[in-house]
C-alpha cells in the first residue's frame, strides 16, 4: 500500500520569500550601479551628465565659496571674493571683501588668518563678519589664474582709465578704451594695478571686468567644460570643494547656463575703517549680502 507524503509547500513559499527578499535588497543596494540613469535623474542630470529636462533648482542648490588670489604659489593671497550662486534666481555675485574684516574679532587681517589658519579659518572669518559661512574655498595663484581663464575665454572690456601696470617684470599699458583682455592681462589688471582710487573703486573694477568675463563666455559652457573648470580648481588650487558638492550643484549650474542671460554681477560691501586697520561692514549691507546668498 502506498503512503502519501505529507506536502511541505509552506516551506517552499519561505524559501521562495526570502530568496526575492534577498534579490530585492541586493537591487536596491547596488541601484546606483545596476540603474545609472536613474541616479543621474535624482541629481537632476541625465545618464550622459547632462542637464534633466524636468529639473528645477530650489534654494538647497544655492551655494558660496570664498575665493582667493595670490601672485606666487608660495605667496599669501592679496585678493578675497566671496561668489554667491543662486540657483533659484540664475544669479552669480561677486563680492570683493576688504582684508580688514577680520581684524574686530581676530586682530589679524583676511592674508594673515589665511597664514595662520589657512582657508577654513578665512572662512570663519567671512561668516564673523557677514553671517554667510561659504560652503568652500579655494585660493589660486597666478599660473592657476591663467589656466582656469584659458580654457574658460578671454573678455572685451571698456577701461575706464588708462593704467600702467609695473610688477618689476613687465611694463603693460592699459589704455582707456575697449581691450580684449587675455587670461594674463586679466591678472593683471585685477592684481597688479593700481586705480589711483581707494579701495571701494578697485573692487568696482574688478567686480565689473570679472563679471564680464562670465556674462561674455557662459552661453559656451556646457556638462563636459564644467567638469573641466572643476578639474583644474582641484589640480591647480589649495581648496575644500569636494566631488559631492560639486555634484551636488552641477545640475543647477547647467541650468543657469542654459535658462540665465546675464547672470553675473557684482557687489561691493560698505562699512567703516576703524583706526586698526579693520573694516567693519555696516548692517544694511550685511543684510543686502544675505539676500544675494539667498539668505532671508
Amino acid at each position: 500500500m502506498a503512503v502519501r507524503r505529507k506536502s511541505n509547500w509552506y516551506i517552499y513559499f519561505i524559501a521562495f520569500g526570502l530568496t526575492m527578499a534577498f534579490v530585492v535588497g541586493i537591487i536596491f543596494t547596488f541601484s546606483w550601479f545596476l540603474f545609472p540613469e536613474k541616479k543621474n535623474e535624482a541629481s537632476g542630470l541625465t545618464s550622459d551628465g547632462q542637464l534633466a529636462d524636468d529639473f528645477k533648482p530650489d534654494a538647497s542648490h544655492n551655494f558660496s565659496v570664498i575665493t582667493m588670489l595670490s601672485d606666487r604659489n608660495s605667496d599669501i593671497p592679496e585678493l578675497f571674493v566671496m561668489v554667491a550662486f543662486n540657483a533659484v534666481e540664475n544669479r552669480i555675485v561677486l563680492m570683493p571683501l576688504s582684508n580688514g574684516i577680520s581684524v574686530p574679532t581676530t586682530e589679524r587681517t583676511l592674508p594673515n588668518v589665511y597664514a595662520a589658519q589657512g582657508g577654513q579659518g578665512v572662512i570663519s572669518a567671512v561668516a564673523d563678519a557677514t553671517g554667510i559661512t561659504c560652503d568652500a574655498y579655494f585660493c589660486i595663484d597666478r599660473e592657476g589664474f591663467v589656466r582656469l581663464v584659458s580654457a574658460y575665454g578671454n573678455v572685451e572690456y571698456n577701461v575706464p582709465k588708462t593704467l600702467i601696470v609695473n610688477d618689476d617684470e613687465e611694463l603693460d599699458t592699459f589704455n582707456a578704451g575697449m581691450k580684449m583682455f587675455s587670461a594674463e592681462s586679466l591678472f593683471r589688471y585685477v592684481y597688479l594695478a593700481d586705480f589711483g582710487e581707494d579701495e571701494s573703486y578697485r573692487f568696482n573694477m574688478i567686480g565689473d571686468v570679472m563679471s564680464e568675463l562670465i556674462n561674455q563666455n557662459i552661453t559656451y559652457v556646457d556638462s563636459d567644460m564644467l567638469d573641466s573648470y572643476f578639474a583644474i580648481i582641484k589640480d591647480s588650487t589649495d581648496n575644500s570643494f569636494t566631488e559631492a558638492l560639486y555634484s551636488e550643484k552641477k545640475a543647477a549650474l547647467l541650468n543657469t547656463v542654459t535658462y540665465g542671460t546675464v547672470p553675473a554681477e557684482y557687489y561691493i560691501p560698505y562699512g567703516e575703517y576703524s583706526e586698526d586697520g579693520g573694516f567693519v561692514i555696516a548692517e544694511n549691507s550685511v543684510t543686502t549680502i544675505k539676500q544675494k546668498c539667498g539668505v532671508y
